[in-house]
């Protein structure tokens, strides 16, 4: 029975208690990358919920609290919390399409809503460090570039697509500039304002999985995230030289080596973790230009 119910939900807890405690009825998992723990339910009313397990985000609760106590102030909303226990939690379904479906019919109506929803969860951040600390913002944000610089771009580097000489010049210049700028080039982000975590739901946005985690590149770590996803998603191939036209135009006021570098990594990820390690099925088309396009943007050659 256990094994049967860490099956069901990729997690050590016991999701068949959580269903049966709070009078749920499993409908669907696997319906969001393939994940096991997070599911359709309905509850006893017959309502459409969604149940996700283990690994919930630190600081979501919170987050959720504040956006939804804000939205007025806010470019999207938030699925509303039901219900929630130690390691669970029960949210409202959100009716809709997925952002990454615009893609290809209103990319610059996609580009404009990631920038706004990335701006405006700010404010969700400023206002949850009122009363929380988040954690020590330099410190976890070295750490997080530097584990991941190698994570990510040992595959790269396996593959033959670069040599370790470039993500050394990567980590060189990171340590540079964060001698120079400190806690000033780190930020708390959402991490994952991205084409599959937001919903369009007439004409309100939903963003999904809050979340606070420390990311190089204050005040535009997010937007990236969002056109580094749509680099990897988007069928039809996103032009790297269309991608650098939105960097420079909605990231004007930032510098652009600093710019440059951030993307750098982020393009590091979706090569070397989602495309050759993980070989994510959400990957569509142009595998081999996706490859190339991500190279000149770990490169900087843009």
């Amino acid at each position: 029975m256990t094994n049967k119910r860490q099956e069901i939900q990729g997690t050590g807890i016991d999701t068949e208690s959580i269903l049966e405690e709070n009078k749920l009825q499993l409908v669907e998992t696997g319906f969001f990358r393939r994940k096991q723990n997070i599911m359709k339910v309905r509850d006893k009313d017959d309502n459409s919920l969604i149940l996700k397990t283990g690994r919930i985000e630190k600081f979501q609760t919170s987050l959720f609290e504040v956006a939804r106590a804000i939205e007025e102030k806010l470019s999207f909303r938030v699925p509303a919390i039901i219900q929630q226990g130690e390691g669970w939690i029960l949210l409202e379904e959100i009716e809709g399409k997925l952002l990454n479906d615009f893609y290809g019919e209103k990319p610059e109506w996609y580009v404009e809503v990631s920038k706004k929803i990335a701006d405006d969860y700010q404010l969700v951040i400023q206002e949850v460090q009122k009363t929380l600390a988040l954690g020590d913002l330099l410190s976890e944000g070295k750490e997080w570039f530097s584990s991941r610089l190698e994570t990510w771009g040992r595959p790269i580097v396996d593959a033959g697509l670069i040599d370790t000489a470039l993500l050394e010049k990567i980590k060189k210049d990171f340590d540079e500039v964060t001698a120079k700028n400190g806690e000033d080039f780190f930020g708390w982000f959402h991490g994952n304002i991205i084409g599959d975590h937001i919903i369009v739901s007439g004409e309100n946005l939903y963003l999904l999985d809050l979340d606070a985690v420390p990311r190089p590149g204050r005040g535009y770590y997010d937007f990236l995230r969002a056109l580094d996803f749509m680099l990897l998603k988007e069928e039809g191939g996103t032009a790297a030289d269309q991608i650098s036209q939105w960097i420079r135009r909605c990231l004007s006021d930032f510098n652009e080596y600093e710019v440059r570098l951030v993307f750098a990594l982020r393009n590091i990820g979706i090569l070397g973790w989602d495309i050759l390690h993980e070989k994510v099925e959400y990957v569509r088309g142009g595998i081999e230009m996706k490859k190339r396009q991500a190279l000149k943007f770990i490169k900087r050659e843009y």
